[in-house]
């Protein structure tokens, strides 16, 4: 696969949790997305989705990392430290954390595809 959830650094704050992303080739993110999957009352993996997160029509290079802050904030790209590459920081725009403090969420990366789309109309 070419883009990877490495890992999540979870937080109290919205500022202080962010999901870590690499990618093993090159790869473009339209059609993914990272979502916040939770559990029933009987402790069954749910079809609820949380939160998610679409990621913008960007191209990304092979051995780039990827920074998704769950806090507001605008992308930016920065040189990774001794080595080839950047990281892409990305914002999910939230003022909350997304992940639980106690743990036990998971989070999934999906790929997608747009099968239709229609128009809600306004309530009568």
């Amino acid at each position: 696969m070419s883009l990877k959830i490495h890992s999540v650094v979870n937080g109290s704050l919205a500022s202080q949790e962010h999901v870590w992303l690499n990618t093993t080739e090159a790869v473009n993110l339209k059609w993914y997305a990272v979502v916040d999957r939770t559990f029933t009352a009987n402790g069954q993996l749910s079809n609820e989705f949380r939160h998610i997160f679409v990621f913008p029509d960007k191209s990304i290079e092979k051995d780039d990392w990827i920074r998704l802050h769950t806090s507001a904030g605008q992308y930016y790209r920065e040189k990774i430290n001794n080595g080839p590459g950047y990281i892409h920081n990305f914002y999910w725009g939230s003022a909350h954390p997304v992940w639980n403090n106690n743990g036990g969420d998971i989070a999934s990366l999906i790929k997608y595809s747009l099968v239709n789309a229609v128009t809600v109309p306004a309530v009568a």
